[in-house]
């Protein structure tokens, strides 16, 4: 069987595997993996702080950090105890949520109403983890390189606890993503490596418009292709953001809600550089981007036996 070549010089992104004739999922081809159903969940995400340690080129939040806003852990129990009945997962983030002196508290608020937790962090404070209460979350690091940048890998508090490592492309790291997988698998415990890309929708006002430092959504396809097929390491799960360019099953109504420490509610994330302030209602407005969520994701997970490749 003759191996299947790619000609990136004819691959500009995902749009160019519609003209083959290999088998093509999601408008992706990813040999060596296959696509798991992740059923989506009505997700509160708490902005805990203001306050972060860093400032990075193309955030989302960058226009709401200062040096002392958190919320209150009074005013987090009301959250929870008001969202409860219509969430299953919290994720806490900012800011950097590591520097809130109550995130141990609010995982055991979390806790007790049986609403799963993610934490969302740069990964610099991760001494923290040993001081949190023993309740079930998952961590989630983001970075923007390996070396370079902002934010990279390298700067991260090392941690045998599972996380997860978010990669957010810009057009000045795309050279280091395959780095920061390799680097992820040998130093940390990382379970999953999550691949999006940055919207700076704050300076543009329109999730499809871009910038100097954003990637075009074509690009972003093609840059994910080529990772899929050159990615030959061993971290066992990949969710991919489609970025409302790859295909996957559609999700039309937004599962999101946001809350700030100021008590601004906004329903979808990509809205908050806007501040298209509105009540939290789960699962019931339709997208106001696309004909379906832009923020779903496609997951994937390594084979357990070898696949055939298909010929040209």
């Amino acid at each position: 069987m003759k191996r299947f070549m790619f000609n990136w010089q004819k691959f500009p992104g995902a749009d160019y595997w519609a003209e083959k004739t290999v088998p093509v999922r999601n408008n992706l081809y990813f040999p060596g993996w296959k696509e798991t159903t992740v059923l989506p969940v009505n997700t509160l995400q708490v902005f805990i702080t203001n306050r972060c340690n860093l400032r990075c080129k193309g955030c989302f939040y960058s226009h709401k950090l200062d040096t002392s806003s958190d919320m209150s852990l009074e005013s987090y129990q009301e959250i929870v105890r008001e969202n409860a009945p219509f969430i299953k997962k919290i994720t806490l983030l900012g800011g950097e949520p590591m520097l809130h002196k109550h995130i141990g508290e609010m995982l055991l608020e979390n806790a007790k109403h049986n609403i799963g937790t993610t934490i969302y962090t740069n990964g610099r404070y991760l001494e923290v983890l040993k001081d949190l209460p023993d309740v079930p979350f998952d961590l989630r690091v983001g970075v923007l390189g390996n070396t370079s940048s902002e934010k990279p890998l390298q700067k991260v508090i090392h941690t045998d606890f599972p996380v997860k490592i978010v990669f957010m492309l810009r057009k000045d790291n795309i050279e280091e993503l395959n780095e920061v997988a390799k680097a992820a698998e040998a130093q940390f415990n990382c379970k999953s490596l999550y691949l999006s890309s940055i919207r700076e929708i704050d300076i543009t006002g329109d999730f499809w418009k871009d910038t100097e430092n954003t990637l075009s959504n074509k690009e972003y396809a093609g840059i994910v292709q080529k990772f899929l097929y050159e990615y030959k390491g061993g971290i066992p799960k990949l969710d991919i953001s489609t970025r409302g360019v790859l295909k996957s099953q559609p999700i039309t109504h937004c599962r999101f809600g946001n809350i700030f420490p100021d008590g601004t509610k906004i329903i979808c994330p990509l809205d908050i550089s806007l501040n298209k302030t509105s009540d939290l209602v789960y699962n019931q407005r339709q997208c106001n981007k696309h004909t379906h969520c832009v923020l779903q994701k496609i997951s994937l997970e390594r084979y357990t036996t070898a696949i055939p490749w298909p010929s040209q």
